[in-house]
This record gives C-alpha cells, structure tokens and sequence, in this order.
C-alpha cells in the first residue's frame, strides 16, 4: 500500500514537473511540432484506455463518438493531439460528479484547402462547470476556480494553458461554453493534412519479449549517480543482463576499446555526467578503428527529453534515446528490437 502511494505521488509530481517545463517552452516560442502519419482512430484508442479507468472509479459515463469522420489517417504530431484529449477528458472526469456523464465527439468537416480536412474535437461532461468570470482568465498559468465544489481537487492550473499552446501552436482554435453546475463543452477546431494508410498498418508488432531472450547478453551501463546505478542495475540484472558499470563517458570508452569486439551487447548511456559526458562518449565509440566495437549500439538514458535532446542523441550516433524516470516496459522494447531485430535507430 506504501509502495502504491509513493508510485502515484511520484506520478503526480513528475507531471507537475513536466508541466512547469512545458509552460517554459511554450512562453519561450520553442514548442516544435513533430508531425508524422497518424491514426485518429489510434490515438482515441490509447486516449480511452487512459481516461476511462478514470471514469470508471467514479462511475461515470463516458461516452466516444468518431463515426463522422471520414479521413481517418493525417499528419500530426500524435503526442501533442492525444496530450490535448487526455487533459481535456482528464478536468472532465476531475470535475464531474460521480455517476456524471462524459463524451468525446469527432466531427470532420469540408475544408476549402486541398488535400487538407477540418476536425472538430467536442469534450462535453454535466459536472459542476465555470462562472464567466473564471472563463476570461482559464487560459491564465495556475489559474483555477476557487469555489466548494471544487475544493480539494488536485491541479495545477497549468493544463488549460499548455492546451491553448499546443493549439495554437497547429494554427487551430479552441473555445469553451460553461455554466456553473450545469456542466462545460469545449470545442478544438484544427485543420490538418490528409494522409494515406500507411503500408501494413493494419498488422500489429508486439513489444512483449521473453526473459529468456536477454540471459546472458552483456549491458554496459553509464552513469554518475550511485542510486541510478543501483536501481537500473537491479532491474537489468532481474531481466537477466549481465551489467557491467562506468561511471562517465571517458571509463565508457576506455572500456568498449579493451574489450573485443561483441563482448558488449549494448551500452545505456546517460547524458550530463564528469569528465566526458555521453554524447562526446558515444562519438568516440563511433570513431573506433575496430568497426565491430564502433557498432555497439548505444541508447541514451538521460533526463533530457525533449525531440531537440533525442535529435542530439542520434547525431551522436546513438541508436535510441529513453527519457528518465526509466519506463522498464520501454526499456525493455527498446532493448529487445535493437538486440534482436533488424534496425539500427528506434
């Protein structure tokens, strides 16, 4: 029970902290889009898994509507779309009341630019909703209504304004129509390209790999910080990795070079460490005579996150970059596809 309630306020922390940082990025003009092929489809799938457990546990009723939408594939940056929907149905679900009522609908409408469509994303719930005054100032930083029905509610006020970044940032609107105890309905109005399926979309990959796959197989890990050491050390050594320890890049280098080539399968590379951080560690692994040791793949594991600190890491020439706090699951996927299938970057 312990153990469950210091996973969830490390949860909650770390979103505060993710919060902050993306307030500082969108008021700084740095937020960056990253727009690939995307199912609509797909990312309401991963956002209903996310928000209707949430619903559940307050026995509310949370209902999904897309069947208008008829161009089903576009481009878009995924991770900021589904970001949108989650807070969005997230204060819906937060403030409405058990046994309340929740939808997300939809629309596509005709766009008068070619090869582009209009999407309208409708979050409507009946929960306890906002006086006018508190609607002209919800875009704000850490602004939030302070009134009893909504008193004890976690938040930071900062969901609302990094919504309004992201859609702005899409060159999209959004507007909000509410009234105190009766309920709120924001529309997000975005205009994004058409795109065609992507080719064998329609077969799925799985991520699970068996233990047994990773017995033996030798990890190099490099980090600075003894508790990060600790930690990732046990979990490797659980999955059944060898793990071998370098406490900067320059011991990283030193020690890839000793040792023939093949006798690391892989190195995890933190970023910001003494002596030689990871980036100039893993262009020096590059630059090795022996081209077999060259090749080890190499994975950033840094508590820099953001796409211009995955760029980074592979003009590095690192083959995978995972963001700190460790997600074992992640981890674990990344390692098993650069291990065992044929690819060089995940």
């Amino acid at each position: 029970d312990y153990l469950s309630k210091i996973k969830i306020s490390g949860n909650h922390l770390l979103g505060i902290v993710n919060e902050v940082l993306e307030i500082s990025r969108i008021e700084s003009g740095q937020t960056k889009l990253d727009e690939t092929v995307c199912s609509i489809s797909e990312i309401v799938n991963e956002t209903d898994v996310i928000i209707r457990e949430q619903a559940l546990e307050k026995k509310q009723e949370f209902t999904i509507d897309n069947w208008n939408v008829k161009n089903l594939y576009v481009y878009c940056d995924k991770l900021r779309v589904k970001e949108i929907l989650v807070n969005l149905l997230g204060n819906a679900v937060k403030y409405t009341q058990t046994g309340g009522r929740i939808s997300l609908r939809i629309l596509q409408t005709p766009c008068e630019k070619a090869g582009y469509g209009n999407y309208e994303i409708h979050v409507k719930d009946n929960g306890c909703g906002m006086s006018q005054e508190f609607l002209k100032k919800v875009f704000i930083p850490f602004e939030r209504q302070a009134n009893s029905t909504i008193s004890g509610v976690q938040g930071t006020g900062l969901g609302m304004t990094i919504i309004k970044g992201f859609v702005d940032a899409m060159g999209g609107t959004i507007d909000i129509t509410s009234e105190e105890n009766k309920g709120t309905e924001i529309i997000v109005r975005l205009c994004q390209k058409l795109a065609e399926p992507p080719c064998g979309s329609d077969k799925k990959e799985s991520s699970a790999y068996p233990p047994e796959l990773f017995t033996g197989k030798r990890i190099l890990l490099v980090e600075d910080n003894s508790m990060n050491r600790e930690i990732a050390t046990a979990v490797l050594e659980e999955a059944g990795f060898l793990v071998e320890i370098a406490e900067n890049g320059a011991i990283a280098v030193e020690k890839v070079s000793y040792y023939p080539p093949g006798f690391y399968d892989a190195v995890l590379m933190d970023i910001q460490m003494p002596v030689m951080d990871g980036y100039t560690a893993a262009r020096k692994i590059r630059g090795l005579p022996d081209a077999f040791q060259a090749r080890v793949p190499i994975i950033a594991v840094s508590a820099n996150a953001f796409d211009e600190d995955r760029e980074a890491s592979y003009e590095a020439g690192m083959n995978g970059h995972l963001a700190k706090p460790i997600i074992v699951s992640e981890l674990m996927d990344t390692l098993g596809k650069l291990l065992f299938c044929e690819t060089e970057n995940i």
